[in-house]
């Protein structure tokens, strides 16, 4: 996904996708999950060179299967999606997640948080995505309460992101290529 200027390809260092994929439930589309994770690397390395580079930038990233009420509330971006609320502190909540630090134009798996000066993206993706055609991901810029809604489409075969719920600050989602 693009937003304001593109960016070269050597300053798109992606998530270790092996960290991730053995965390993976069968119902758990990897390419969906790929291209998920592409496209919120591309979101948090854009904020990370806006904003301030210092402390340390965390990407924590998790699947959610429970989201509250998800087919009574709609999201009607890009002709809608199940709005992916959660229920605790009104954060979806995970069923497992990782933490990765981004240190040295790398992503670094990491077992807790570090512990001062930290700028975190959490991300709740939901469970299941084989399933579906369609997805919506929850995330929240820390500090803060910054919260962004995403949403994708598996199309002829290939997941794309379609919609964002701040593109009116932020400006359009294009699909990125993979």
């Amino acid at each position: 996904m693009l937003r304001l200027s593109p960016m070269r390809p050597q300053e798109k260092p992606s998530v270790p996708f092996e960290v991730v994929a053995c965390r993976l439930a069968v119902e758990d589309d990897r390419d969906f999950w790929r291209t998920a994770l592409a496209v919120f690397a591309d979101e948090f390395i854009q904020r990370r060179n806006e904003k301030s580079k210092s402390g340390d930038w965390v990407l924590v990233v998790g699947a959610c299967s429970h989201w509250v009420r998800p087919h009574q509330t709609r999201w009607t971006a890009a002709g809608g999606f199940a709005s992916p609320d959660g229920y605790q502190n009104f954060l979806p909540e995970f069923d497992w997640s990782l933490i990765f630090v981004f240190r040295e134009r790398r992503w670094i798996p990491v077992e807790k948080l570090p512990k001062k000066l930290l700028k975190v993206f959490r991300v709740a993706i939901p469970t299941r995505t084989a399933r579906h055609k369609q997805a919506a991901v929850h995330t929240r810029w820390l500090p803060g309460s910054e919260s962004v809604l995403y949403g994708f489409r598996n199309v002829n075969g290939n997941w794309e992101c379609v919609a964002a719920s701040d593109e009116k600050v932020r400006g359009h989602i294009r699909p990125t290529s993979r």
